[in-house]
């Protein structure tokens, strides 16, 4: 029976850098491809008329903690966050959403990415996934909207901090719940 452990690094393989290789690239490609799907989204967006800012915060989904901003108009919407899961990482998602109704209570889906990166003892790891939330928002006193999303998340592009761990992402849709507060001024 082999062991599922793999022995450790010797102390002077660990401390030299890691060769280059083409993963290296990542942290610039997720924020091209951030600032392409945000760029789009507001390319396609009506003349600002009824456009609204909005400021919260959210607990879960990408991170344990964020702050959010979103740009609203119509029934679309588009959602920067940032946040942290321990504050050894840092993540960024943009997120597009379409609103269905115009209740109090309005169902939405939408699409998005989500990049992150962390630091471990074996150096620093980056991470792009996209996202694809599921929710709906409850806007009351005029101002103040709270919205519970499930995300399905699925891992684009990894670099992991261990240059030897050459696993492939996962192909599975990971769910992750989100609850968040909103506060916009009034139309």
């Amino acid at each position: 029976m082999t062991p599922h452990w793999r022995p450790r690094r010797p102390a002077a393989r660990r401390d030299s850098p890691p060769a280059p290789t083409a993963a290296a690239s990542l942290p610039a490609c997720a924020a091209a491809c951030l600032a392409l799907a945000l760029v789009g989204v507001l390319a396609t967006a009506p003349a600002p008329v009824a456009a609204q800012y909005r400021l919260g915060i959210s607990a879960g989904g990408a991170s344990t903690v964020a702050l959010v901003a979103e740009y609203r108009w119509a029934h679309q919407g588009v959602e920067v966050q940032l946040g942290t899961w321990g504050f050894r990482d840092a993540s960024v998602s943009v997120t597009a959403k379409q609103y269905v109704g115009s209740y109090a209570v309005e169902p939405f889906v939408g699409v998005g990415l989500w990049g992150m990166t962390a630091r471990a003892e074996a150096g620093r790891g980056f991470g792009l996934i996209a996202r694809f939330p599921v929710g709906f928002e409850w806007t009351f006193a005029g101002k103040h909207a709270v919205a519970a999303t499930v995300h399905l998340n699925r891992a684009l592009a990894l670099r992991r901090p261990d240059p030897e761990d050459t696993r492939p992402p996962r192909t599975a849709l990971v769910p992750l719940p989100e609850f968040s507060y909103r506060w916009g001024p009034s139309e």
